[in-house]
């Protein structure tokens, strides 16, 4: 009796590191080209790029008005099942160095990011020229 508890316990715990592993981790959902929906917000567009040896971090492109601008990014992974993950943008422009967290989920094709702080959500589509997790 003891001996099937003991296997029961060992599946069930397999069996949850299993799902877990299948999760989708949040650099590869962000990775590649982002498009706003409203061409009004801040950012027009986004493109991530992670980094090959700390996929947490990367490169992003920025698509601000009327130009584009190099910037790098980290992602903090949300620390339960009910958070959200952050990623942190800094970019410079005209010599001014500026950061920013935002929080964010991607849904099949969806990137929305709220700003830290703010109830405001900002919604990006994912390029048709891209798929997740690659940068076209």
């Amino acid at each position: 009796m003891k001996k099937t508890l003991a296997i029961l316990c060992l599946l069930a715990l397999l069996g949850g590191c299993l799902a877990a592993c299948g999760a989708k981790k949040p650099e590869k959902l962000l990775a590649g080209k982002w498009n706003a929906d409203v061409a009004s917000f801040e950012f027009k567009a986004f493109e991530f790029v992670p980094d090959k040896d700390e996929p947490l971090k990367g490169t992003v492109n920025l698509g601000l008005i009327g130009r584009f601008v190099g910037g790098d990014y980290e992602i903090t992974p949300a620390e339960n099942k009910d958070a959200q993950p952050m990623v942190k943008i800094t970019y410079k422009l005209l010599l001014i160095s500026t950061t920013r967290s935002y929080f964010f989920t991607v849904d099949a094709n969806t990137l929305t990011l709220q700003k830290e702080g703010s109830d405001v959500a900002m919604t990006y589509t994912r390029d048709t020229g891209t798929t997740e997790g690659t940068t076209a």
